[in-house]
């Protein structure tokens, strides 16, 4: 029972991490396309696993779409956000090799960065933003680039910093564990 209420908090809190800053970003635009639902979906698989995966990035992109809005691509942005959060589940395989996961956590961010741009902009050329055409799909994509490289940047760096900071509180907790349970015994 208390497992499940704390899991419970871990979400709420990272949905309300992910739509405050996405509200916050909208409205002052300290950086366009600077998210943190990637982190976010990161976070929730990492910590409790693969229904935190699906259960965070989508609902804090719905929050957060309710209030700011979103376009027609909804369903490309809610679709790569959700494979983000399912794919967060192989950095979990991880979860007893902190180095190796803090190490694939970098790849992770490229690859969800770059999942991110090519399915949302690919459903903006589809939905006819750009001509149907092979030229109106690269035009697509290379009017993109500037939102894409702040979203890889942010990526980069959140990323790991978060997997970094869930390895030592990991660790801080293993350390404690082992003390009381010399103690005790």
């Amino acid at each position: 029972m208390a497992k499940n209420i704390k899991n419970i908090l871990i979400v709420a809190s990272l949905i309300t991490l992910a739509v405050g800053w996405r509200i916050i970003n909208h409205d002052f635009q300290f950086a366009p396309n600077l998210e943190l639902i990637t982190v976010a979906s990161v976070l929730a698989a990492l910590i409790i696993g693969w229904k935190a995966a699906i259960i965070v990035p989508i609902t804090s992109i719905i929050l957060s779409d309710l209030i700011i809005g979103n376009s027609s691509i909804f369903v490309f942005t809610w679709g790569a956000f959700a494979i983000i959060g399912l794919g967060a589940l192989l950095l979990k395989k991880l979860n007893d090799m902190p180095k190796s996961q803090i190490a694939y956590s970098f790849g992770f961010a490229i690859a969800s960065s770059f999942l991110f741009f090519a399915i949302t902009n690919f459903g903006v050329w589809a939905q006819g933003w750009y001509p149907a055409t092979w030229a109106g799909l690269v035009d697509c994509f290379t009017m993109a680039i500037p939102f894409y490289r702040t979203m890889l940047i942010g990526n980069i760096i959140i990323v790991p910093a978060a997997v970094s900071v869930w390895q030592l509180v990991k660790a801080r907790q293993t350390a404690k564990n082992l003390v009381v349970d010399t103690l005790v015994r």
